[in-house]
């Protein structure tokens, strides 16, 4: 099981008059709730903040985080929420431009906010969100002893140094690039529907192209990935030498701790052989470029890290990533795997890594 933190606080410094829950000041312009939910579920301090907004005449957040893996927060104003984010987005993201007038921006500050939303490193974008809102999100009862660890104000150092820190690994500066060489409409499927679950390396079914694809076949064809494009096979050739599906890659152990971590057994290459690596958050490794770099998969986007473990590049890509072959990664988007059924937006694309 994993381990949730929530907290509440009230922009502003309004008296809340008939609340049961109890407030100090710690950073201008905000009020947080010392009580301690530690025991409770997000959803009691959810509920908490909104019965606290409907005695308040301000905005009042609510933020949560699981894991150091996944954040989520509200603004209610009298009991309704004004503003939503989540960013695994469990329910839809509401108003998100309107939070900077609700703290007191006005109109500015919509490009920043959007710009750190963005990042995929949790604890970098809460660390950023506190320096934007001006408040510790993270508020431990036990230090209330220390009050001025839970000091925060607002500024944009650490966005500036995130700001840099992107341009070196995803603008013009970064030693990688993708390039998208080919696109197709439609879905890939490891086997046809109700076959043993095994696969063929680089070989696919491919099919839903057009609304007259409707059924469980779906004029399914089989393909086979060959880098620079998706060729047409046979299915004797699919159909030979399939192995059984594994979940997992054994070249990759991964520790599912407080951070994620991989651990690259004898069979990776030597430079990474034995080496951990503290993974990117949402982030998993896929396979090894022929330059050596190690890819990983992140949501729609890929990372490339170097030998010594150290990300030097930060690429978007449609889709997420269903094959790598040499430096080209074959990625698709919809449902592909899992659906049969013709879907418009279904795409697969096919990218080449190009290092600079």
């Amino acid at each position: 099981m994993g381990t949730s933190l929530t907290s509440i606080h009230v922009f502003g410094n309004n008296s809340i008059a008939n609340c049961d829950y109890s407030f100090r000041s710690f950073s201008p312009n905000w009020l947080t709730c010392v009580n301690d939910f530690s025991e409770k579920a997000p959803d009691f301090t959810y509920k908490a903040a909104q019965t606290i907004s409907k005695k308040v005449d301000a905005p009042v957040l609510y933020f949560g985080v699981f894991d150091s893996e996944m954040l989520w927060f509200d603004f209610f104003r009298n009991g309704k929420v004004v503003a939503r984010y989540s960013d695994k987005e469990f329910v839809p993201n509401k108003k998100l431009f309107d939070i900077p007038s609700l703290i007191g921006y006005g109109n500015g500050q919509k490009k920043r906010l959007s710009s750190l939303l963005s990042c995929s490193d949790t604890d970098t974008k809460i660390a950023m969100l506190e320096e934007y809102f001006g408040v510790c999100l993270l508020f431990l009862p036990e230090l209330l002893d220390q009050p001025d660890k839970l000091v925060r104000e607002r500024d944009d150092k650490l966005y500036q140094k995130y700001q840099a820190e992107e341009k070196a690994l995803t603008g013009k500066a970064a030693p990688v690039s993708l390039n998208l060489i080919a696109e197709y409409p439609g879905k890939l499927f490891l086997n046809a529907f109700g076959k043993p679950e095994t696969i063929k390396p680089h070989f696919f079914l491919y099919g839903y192209t057009s609304e007259d694809d409707w059924d469980e076949d779906g004029n399914l064809t089989p393909v086979r990935f060959t880098g620079n494009s998706l060729e047409t096979s046979d299915f004797q050739e699919f159909e030979q030498d399939r192995i059984p599906r594994i979940l997992g890659d054994p070249r990759f152990q991964i520790h599912y701790r407080t951070s994620y971590q991989v651990t690259f057994s004898e069979e990776c290459p030597a430079d990474y052989r034995g080496k951990t690596m503290i993974l990117p958050n949402g982030s998993y490794p896929v396979e090894f470029l022929p330059s050596g770099e190690l890819l990983l998969r992140g949501n729609h986007r890929v990372y490339v890290a170097d030998p010594t473990l150290k990300i030097i590049a930060k690429l978007t890509i449609k889709g997420d990533i269903a094959d790598v072959l040499g430096d080209h990664i074959l990625t698709t988007t919809g449902d592909s795997f899992y659906v049969y059924g013709y879907e418009p937006k279904a795409k697969i694309y096919i990218y080449e890594v190009v290092k600079k």
